[in-house]
């Protein structure tokens, strides 16, 4: 025992020497490397790896490269993107080209002999938003690539705990509401009670993005949730943020009688998306609702949410799929997919009977049919007036309190780094009106060359990476980024 402790202290010790710069200067990270040098295994999707940086292409000139100044320039980034792939990025999600039966790869940049294998790295031959590619993402032969529940909880970003509420709205406004109708009470400072009530309604408590207006300390107004974060202020500009509708809730709840229906809702542009549980039973529901109150139910399984205790309840709407935790169980599996209503899909009945409806009101008129699938399309993206409360929680008759009540959103990558993708800001991040051009964001499509991978960082709006200067080859990728050791305060491991 004493020799292992011995061990740890002198490896720890090792570890710490050289940390003796600034506390500001950056984290210290271990850095596994024989994973990827056995030849077994190698580098896979939604791993932070560390790599040496490949260089820039400017004016047909090498700027950069592995090695700046005799000091080798390493670079940690996050893998979205495996060899051979073709992938699109809109509305801050990935997608990937789904090769038709035996159909050849989308770019054979070798086969003329023309181009230098240990150049394909380069921005240029990842084909940057192609002719063909681009056609064949708006007729739908891209599939959105979704996260399994353990990469959801390690990329999600906190919108709001209300363990830690903001000293700035205080007395000026709650992001919980409580309607003073509603059966739900403050039970603490930070959690909140509904003691049921017999008459089957549904009492709901409503989260706002409550943010205060800086040009008046007085007010507060309500704001889409979006992807800003204070670390995307580069060189005193501040980059153009984007609506983020791929959400996360979770809070703990003790069920003081087993009776009535607990729900958890999240709202995303043209849908509102409910778990609901029934505490008698422990049946969990999953239901879509449309913009004109249509219902359609996705899913039901049994839980262990059928006896007065205490549960940690989280629902995540991220990447067109929906997603449950009772504890630590997923009684849905990974989710219940649906099909994004941001593109079109395979078998896209929506799109097609609505396509009918627009050909026969227009019959006569000479109109190209690309023109009104993207009319479709358009009404079906971006926020609506629900997103202002893009997160819920209901009881019907339901006895129960909550507690450390916590609302998270998804990892958002942007199409390219420091530019919006849509044409101008908002006047008002506020204003449902003012939100028609959320509807005609750009989406950017790029190839991943065999031998090499797409890396973004997470911070998409402010990160210099892949869809900057190109593709990492796979000889200069280091090792898979294990966990942070220095600062003492940050110690932990990278998900």
């Amino acid at each position: 025992m004493k020799l292992r402790k011995w061990i740890l202290t002198s490896v720890l010790c090792g570890m710490l020497i050289g940390c003796n710069n600034p506390y500001s200067s950056g984290d210290r990270v271990l850095v596994v490397k024989f994973p990827y040098d056995n030849g077994f295994t190698h580098p896979d999707r939604y791993q932070v790896v560390v790599f040496k940086y490949p260089g820039r292409w400017q004016g047909g000139v090498l700027e950069g490269g592995p090695m700046e100044n005799n000091t080798p320039k390493n670079y940690i980034k996050r893998l979205l993107g495996l060899p051979g792939e073709l992938l699109a990025i809109f509305f801050g999600r990935i997608y990937r080209w789904t090769q038709p039966g035996n159909a050849p790869p989308p770019f054979d940049d070798l086969k003329d002999g023309k181009v230098d294998a240990k150049d394909l790295w380069h921005k240029d031959y990842m084909h940057i938003n192609d002719e063909t590619s681009r056609k064949w993402f708006e007729d739908g032969q891209f599939e959105i690539l979704r996260k399994s529940p353990r990469t959801m909880l390690a990329m999600r970003r906190i919108v709001y705990d209300n363990d830690y509420q903001a000293k700035d709205l205080k007395g000026k406004g709650d992001r919980w509401s409580l309607d003073p109708k509603s059966g739900w009470k403050s039970d603490s400072r930070t959690g909140f009670i509904h003691e049921g009530k017999p008459d089957g309604e549904v009492d709901w408590l409503h989260y706002q993005h409550l943010v205060r207006r800086d040009d008046d300390v007085l007010r507060v107004e309500r704001k889409l949730i979006t992807d800003s974060m204070a670390y995307n202020n580069i060189n005193d500009r501040t980059s153009s943020p984007h609506w983020v509708g791929d959400l996360m809730i979770e809070c703990n709840v003790e069920v003081v009688e087993a009776k009535g229906e607990f729900r958890f809702e999240l709202s995303k542009g043209i849908y509102r998306y409910q778990a609901r549980w029934d505490l008698a039973s422990g049946q969990c529901s999953l239901k879509s609702i449309a913009t004109n109150g249509e219902e359609k139910d996705l899913g039901s399984q049994a839980t262990s949410v059928k006896t007065p205790g205490n549960y940690l309840l989280r629902f995540a709407n991220i990447d067109a799929r929906l997603t449950v935790w009772v504890d630590r169980a997923l009684p849905f599996g990974d989710g219940k997919e649906y099909d994004p209503p941001e593109v079109r899909g395979k078998n896209d009945v929506d799109l097609e009977q609505k396509l009918e409806k627009l050909k026969k009101a227009r019959s006569g008129v000479d109109i190209d049919e690309k023109v009104l699938v993207r009319e479709i399309l358009k009404s079906r993206r971006g926020p609506q007036s629900n997103d202002l409360k893009p997160a819920s929680i209901g009881s019907k008759g339901a006895h129960m309190k909550i507690t450390h009540v916590r609302l998270w959103r998804d990892t958002y990558y942007t199409a390219s780094a420091n530019t919006a993708d849509y044409n101008g800001a908002p006047a008002s991040w506020t204003d449902p009106k003012d939100w028609e051009l959320f509807r005609e964001q750009r989406f950017s499509t790029m190839y991943v060359q065999p031998g090499h991978y797409l890396c973004l960082g997470d911070n998409s709006q402010a990160s210099a990476d892949s869809r900057d200067w190109g593709l990492v080859p796979e000889r200069l990728m280091l090792g898979r980024a294990l966990v942070v050791y220095f600062p003492l305060d940050r110690i932990g491991p990278i998900r």
